[in-house]
């Protein structure tokens, strides 16, 4: 019953609307530096002659692509809640991503429902990304789960 009281139609009608692609390069650089800051010293990610002989160039670390943040939608969603929590990533990895790639982002939400905990009524939002590269081949895809309660002023920006 909550969830057809909390979720009104205009919520509902955001469920599948995709974002506006979004591309991106793969730099060199920034490959280095992400693997470094997350402590990853593996050799397909700095040496460019031991890449290529063993994986036909450098390579990305699998999760580079959390730095490619999709296009938002042109209307914002209806949000009733007050508070928001990272409920959760998780990920399929298809391809190898390669530096000097073009990474094209796409997001939609997927699902919508409505949970209630210690903090009331809690509203999980399923959102869905995907990574194609510049060949049109689905490098990775991202589920993300957000999880908004709580009443009053807002404690995050859309």
């Amino acid at each position: 019953m909550a969830d057809k009281d909390t979720i009104t139609d205009e919520m509902r009608s955001f469920i599948g609307l995709k974002t506006d692609p979004k591309s991106y390069i793969v730099e060199k650089h920034s490959v280095e530096h992400f693997a470094t800051a997350i402590g990853d010293q593996n050799k397909l990610y700095f040496d460019e002659e031991y890449a290529k002989e063993k994986v036909g160039g450098l390579l990305a670390p699998p999760t580079f692509i959390r730095k490619f943040k999709p296009n938002k939608l042109e209307k914002n969603f209806p949000d009733p809640f007050s508070n928001l929590v990272d409920g959760g990533s998780s990920y399929i990895f298809h391809n190898k991503i390669f530096v000097g790639d073009e990474i094209t982002v796409v997001s939609f939400l997927k699902d919508l429902f409505i949970k209630n905990g210690s903090f009331g009524e809690m509203m999980f939002k399923i959102s869905h990304t995907s990574y194609t590269n510049q060949h049109g081949v689905l490098v990775a895809e991202q589920e993300i789960t957000t999880i908004i309660y709580g009443k009053g002023e807002k404690t995050f920006l859309s």
